[in-house]
């Protein structure tokens, strides 16, 4: 095997690498701009009077938009998302479809602690009578982590992984809205705390210098191996 040869391999492998620290780090930058842009979007919608639903919805992106209406509960169709933490501890948030003088739409009523570490679900009761709610307008992201393998015997209240909107219409029965709503006024049996950007732009920022510091220190180490490799070779 000629030298050119043998170090061809370790120079792809370090290349490879380098690149692939390179393109986290421009991944991390884009998603800064986002958030930037997300934050900014926000502080501006929070700066604007509570929209009917009507109003709200028929904009062009209503995330983050306050509303105000009023609609009926389907407190026998309650849903439990799992794995929902603050500050420290595990729990669920409430959700529950709502009639509403647009159709059905889901609405997160808050976060409650779980009773204990055995996976039993908390007792929760939802008033079914018409009311009047007050919250935000989010869109759920679907998580490719997730795959919901308990739609065979779903039943009620439904412990849920992630809020699949099209799986959770086709057991409901109903057409849900693809938005949800996040309550904000207070109630002492759910805690409600809006948190529409979960991580801050500045630490994406972190995270991309760590990644481009290790693409140089990878080019740099690999590099200086490779070539003391081939002298001692020579």
């Amino acid at each position: 095997m000629t030298q050119r040869s043998s170090t061809f391999l370790p120079w792809l492998i370090t290349g490879l690498s380098v690149l692939a620290m390179c393109a986290l780090g421009y991944w991390q930058l884009e998603r800064m701009v986002y958030k930037q842009q997300r934050l900014a979007s926000i502080a501006q919608k929070s700066a604007n009077e509570s929209l009917s639903l009507n109003e709200a919805l028929s904009q062009q992106d209503p995330r983050d938009v306050a509303v105000v209406f009023e609609g009926v509960p389907n407190a026998l169709n309650m849903l439990m998302l799992d794995n929902q933490i603050h500050n420290g501890q595990v729990g669920f948030d409430i959700l529950a479809p709502v009639k509403t003088n647009l159709g059905w739409i889901l609405v997160n009523y808050g976060w409650v602690k779980a009773p204990n570490l055995s996976r039993s679900l908390p007792s929760v009761e939802l008033d079914s009578g018409l009311q009047r709610f007050t919250g935000v307008i989010t869109r759920p992201e679907k998580n490719p982590l997730v795959q919901e393998t308990n739609t065979a015997q779903f039943s009620y209240p439904a412990l849920i992984q992630e809020i699949n909107v099209e799986m959770l219409s086709k057991q409901f029965g109903h057409g849900l809205s693809t938005y949800v709503i996040q309550l904000t006024t207070e109630d002492p049996a759910f805690i409600r705390e809006y948190q529409p950007v979960v991580m801050p732009p500045e630490k994406h920022l972190g995270y991309a210098v760590q990644w481009f510091g290790l693409a140089i220190a990878a080019a740099a180490i690999g590099g200086f191996a490779i070539s003391k490799k081939g002298r001692s070779n020579a």
